[in-house]
């Protein structure tokens, strides 16, 4: 079962890293604002051979950086995130940015065109709650608990990172293809067991759009009403729902390929086509804890 987790110490966290104010966000997104319906939405899932030339597979990290436009310290938190990934770890880090919370709220009056934009998603709000995310900036690394939290500060993101990065793991992903005609993506995640594995493990496939650009409040820019940010690795649409498919129950052995294709899912006509890219990760549905994660961009 999911488990729900109590932040410890949350004073003492909000003091070390000048975090935002704590707030709790009941407000569920828009019309619109998590994305088109899917159209023919499909999984198919399937079993064959596995592929002895593949390497021992590496454990790779996801990093979902919980978010909001009216944060004032999330930006700072945004630029550690792009920072680990860029100067130390490169593919091996996937980085998520998942709007949820008070903070991401559109702001009111809502037209003037100012902080209008509803960048939440319904999944998105939903992990916010259920990890119990309410000060910001924070993210889960992994969703694996940091020093007894899952919710982990970013003060303590390269740490966290650090800890469990580059192991080795049971699970392989690829990301086969990514297909987007009239409007519609397809695409084709593939699983491969180097080991027999025990539990029950979902797969989870993100849309993210990455360079977004919109109103941002930034501590660290003068003025701190930045209308033309860019937002990273945005968190869209879950392609397959927010908890995924399950596609180990009980064991499998290892050798084992498990395809998932998901189908013709109805894009935004906002989002840039362009930079759109799929994120693909496995889970334990025991612990929450992400045990491989994988990243393909789009290439028309």
């Amino acid at each position: 079962m999911r488990s729900y987790r109590l932040l410890l110490a949350v004073g003492i966290v909000l003091a070390s890293f000048q975090a935002c104010d704590i707030v709790d966000d009941p407000t569920p997104p828009g019309p619109g604002s998590s994305g088109g319906p899917s159209q023919d939405f499909s999984i198919l899932v399937d079993s064959s051979g596995y592929d002895p030339d593949l390497p021992a597979p590496t454990r790779k990290v996801l990093l979902e950086d919980i978010t909001g436009h009216r944060c004032n310290n999330c930006p700072r938190a945004a630029r550690i995130a792009q920072g680990l990934k860029d100067d130390l770890y490169g593919e091996d880090l996937v980085l998520v940015g998942v709007h949820a919370g008070g903070f991401a709220a559109p702001y009111e009056p809502i037209g003037d065109g100012f902080y209008d934009t509803d960048h939440r998603t319904a999944a998105g709000i939903t992990y916010q709650q259920n990890f119990q995310v309410f000060f910001f900036p924070a993210g889960l690394v992994s969703r694996k608990p940091f020093e007894e939290s899952t919710v982990v500060s970013e003060g303590s993101w390269s740490a966290a990172v650090a800890d469990i990065i580059g192991g080795p793991s049971s699970f392989e992903l690829r990301i086969d293809s990514i297909a987007i005609e009239e409007g519609l993506i397809t695409t084709v995640v593939r699983l491969h067991l180097a080991e027999q594995v025990d539990g029950d493990f979902n797969l989870v496939v993100y849309l993210v759009e990455d360079e977004v650009i919109d109103w941002q409040l930034d501590s660290e820019a003068s003025p701190p009403d930045v209308p033309d940010y860019h937002h990273r690795h945005m968190l869209r649409a879950n392609l397959n729902d927010t908890w995924g498919t399950n596609v180990i129950n009980t064991s499998a052995s290892g050798g084992r390929v498990i395809t998932t294709t998901i189908s013709n899912y109805s894009l935004d006509p906002t989002w840039n086509v362009d930079h759109l890219y799929v994120v693909a990760y496995v889970y334990d549905v025991d612990t929450d804890e992400v045990l491989q994660a994988e990243e393909r961009k789009f290439q028309p």
